[in-house]
């Protein structure tokens, strides 16, 4: 039938607009998605994964009591004095690929890292989510651990040693921070497990005597 050319038009331009929009606002939202992805991953890289979902929840303070748990400390002996005879750039590679192998295992163990301080490692088992095999999973990743300094060593035909110390017992854990927070725990387990690397053998696992 007859129709107006102009009015056509319009129509027209007016359900293009829309569409426009429309693809618009789904990129909008597509991008804003993606942020959140990368957030939520930076936050998993950082904190547990129960903790990190509190954290979103809107918790402001994070804190808990845990009765029984395992800590494990891991030190690279002699380190400092490796690093003061190496090129900057070769002893962060080297620590990379050292803390990387650890990683994997702490994830291969369903353990958590808590933190590394300078050339220690410190991991735990047994929270946030409470188990009856923590001691084992650490005792079992303590030993990876060693094998997986030997196959370094004969990648880089290097001579890195650990010294590993694993006490069992109460901790403190929570978040501290602002604005670069981190998930850490307090309590003399964590004294007793750092000391007990402190002051252990070259290459060995020493544990207490309730571990």
């Amino acid at each position: 039938k007859p129709f107006n050319p102009l009015l056509l038009r319009a129509r027209v331009e007016t359900c293009l607009e829309k569409k426009r929009l429309h693809d618009q606002e789904t990129a909008y939202l597509q991008q804003i998605q993606m942020e959140r992805e990368k957030v939520d991953r930076l936050l998993l890289n950082i904190l547990p994964a129960p903790v990190a979902a509190r954290l979103k929840q809107g918790e402001s303070r994070i804190v808990d009591s845990f009765s029984d748990v395992t800590v494990m400390f891991a030190d690279l002996v002699d380190f400092s004095k490796l690093a003061a005879h190496m090129p900057a750039v070769e002893l962060v590679e080297m620590l990379n690929e050292v803390f990387s192998e650890f990683d994997h295992l702490v994830a291969e163990h369903g353990l958590e890292k808590i933190k590394t301080i300078g050339d220690a490692y410190m991991v735990v088992g047994g929270l946030p989510i409470p188990c009856p095999d923590h001691a084992q999973a650490i005792g079992a990743m303590a030993l990876d651990m060693l094998d997986a300094m030997q196959r370094i060593n004969a990648r880089r035909k290097s001579d890195l040693q650990l010294r590993i110390g694993i006490h069992i017992g109460p901790v403190i854990a929570g978040i501290i921070g602002h604005n670069k927070f981190a998930y850490d725990l307090w309590g003399d387990t964590v004294n007793l497990a750092n000391r007990l690397q402190a002051n252990g053998l070259v290459g060995c696992i020493q544990t207490s005597e309730i571990t």
